[in-house]
């Protein structure tokens, strides 16, 4: 009499003939089918079936129902690898943790009438040159410095934000004083797409007119965003006329990029202190995937 048994992985159900199969061989064709290694699958059916070398015949009656369970090899793989990701991340926050020292002891000057006096990588061994040529390029794009010039701004420290300081991308305190951008990722391993950086500096320029994210504030950026473009003379060899495209930010961006300009305090104007609870982490993802998604 023939023999056979249904196969049972998440929802998909699959006929099997199994006359001479053993318990070995299914495993085989479970890898083979939904690419769950041997070692790692539990087939299931009153209970777990353990001897491979046996015929699924004597181990189960003819139509019986064999659920699997197990996680494929490619997404096993994927799952220890970012976990690997976030111990190293773990790791460096704890080796490069962010203190007062690091971040606000530092006297700026300007030079320029226009533009940037002072740039300060935070105080950390790993890839701190990389960090500084980010903040320098940012000083030496043509599109910043016009805008700055155009809107006559003189910011007098451009400084890296650690990613474990604040639930925001950066800020901008007292008008000028100080701006802050998130340079590096979560883990402190790698850094952030430099366009992305480049429009959170937008933002903060328009908080060296508006404090809060108003209408007023929302023009103001928007304009900063045409304008690091189209007057950028070094583009014009690339693009033509108003064929230049930019990125013109949303009203919901801008709590995805800071909660409005800081008073000498600290605080968030309009709103609080940053929380330092255990859902930061979450919170500062949240925010940052939502800006990248509209930002592409």
């Amino acid at each position: 009499m023939p023999h056979s048994i249904t196969l049972s992985y998440k929802g998909l159900v699959t006929r099997i003939p199994t006359n001479t199969l053993t318990l070995g061989q299914l495993r085989a064709h479970v890898e083979q089918q939904y690419g769950i290694s041997a070692v790692d699958q539990k087939l299931i059916c009153k209970g777990l079936l353990r001897n491979d070398t046996a015929m699924i015949r004597d181990l189960v009656p003819s139509e019986s129902k064999i659920v699997v369970m197990g996680t494929p090899s490619a997404e096993l793989a994927s799952f220890q690898a970012l976990n690997a990701r976030r111990q190293i991340g773990r790791a460096n926050n704890l080796k490069y943790r962010a203190s007062a020292s690091d971040v606000y002891h530092t006297r700026a000057t300007t030079t320029d009438e226009y533009g940037f006096g002072v740039f300060k990588e935070l105080n950390i061994a790993h890839r701190r040159q990389d960090a500084l040529q980010m903040l320098h390029r940012l000083g030496r794009d043509e599109g910043v410095r016009q805008v700055m010039r155009k809107h006559k701004y003189n910011v007098q420290l451009l400084r890296e934000l650690h990613p474990n300081e604040r639930t925001i991308l950066g800020y901008n305190r007292n008008r000028g004083a100080e701006i802050a951008l998130r340079l590096r990722t979560d883990d402190l391993e790698g850094f952030r797409d430099y366009q992305s950086v480049r429009r959170v500096l937008m933002h903060e320029l328009a908080h060296m007119v508006w404090d809060a994210h108003d209408d007023n504030f929302h023009k103001l950026n928007r304009e900063h965003c045409k304008e690091v473009v189209e007057l950028d003379w070094t583009l014009r060899g690339q693009t033509v006329g108003p064929h230049v495209e930019y990125y013109e930010p949303q009203p919901s961006d801008a709590e995805a990029v800071d909660g409005g300009s800081l008073a000498a305090s600290g605080f968030v104007l309009g709103g609080t202190a940053p929380s330092s609870s255990d859902s930061r982490d979450t919170m500062r993802e949240q925010t940052y995937s939502a800006y990248m998604r509209r930002a592409k």
